[in-house]
């Protein structure tokens, strides 16, 4: 899992230094999962591309690899601001957009792969600290 996130996390490097974006990667444990590493790489490449897309210029995004009690989990947080309660299900839609940008597709497909992997994405928002999506995946399938 580790080299899964750290692939990821180079793909947005250099926009986070262009951008001038605090960018974080955090890793409190290095499991290995039984899974398809394509997907995985993909859900968290569509979770990274979001916090990028509503990040600020100067803002923050935390990408973070933990794991407890055989589930492994993958957070990014950013500091952009936040979603409304009446969006938190319509951003997993395909094709629905906020703000008209983007193929609303990003997003719909993390949640679809997490949900075919075993796992799930989770999701705590608020205007003041941004969005932080958390991807669980179980260490062996189901």
């Amino acid at each position: 899992m580790e080299r899964l996130v750290d692939r990821a996390y180079v793909t947005f490097s250099e926009e986070a230094r262009r951008r001038g974006i605090d960018y974080r990667r955090g890793v409190e444990a290095n499991p290995v999962i039984v899974s398809d590493g394509d997907r995985v790489l993909q859900i968290i490449t569509n979770l990274l591309a979001n916090a990028f897309r509503w990040t600020p210029d100067g803002g923050t995004v935390d990408l973070e690899l933990s794991a407890t009690d055989g589930s492994v989990y993958v957070c990014v947080a950013d500091s952009g601001p936040g979603i409304p309660a009446a969006e938190r299900e319509r951003i997993f839609r395909p094709f629905w957009t906020r703000g008209g940008g983007g193929t609303g597709l990003g997003l719909a497909i993390a949640r679809e792969l997490a949900d075919a992997l075993g796992g799930r994405i989770s999701l705590e928002t608020s205007p003041e600290r941004g969005s932080r999506f958390e991807l669980m995946l179980p260490v062996r399938p189901r």
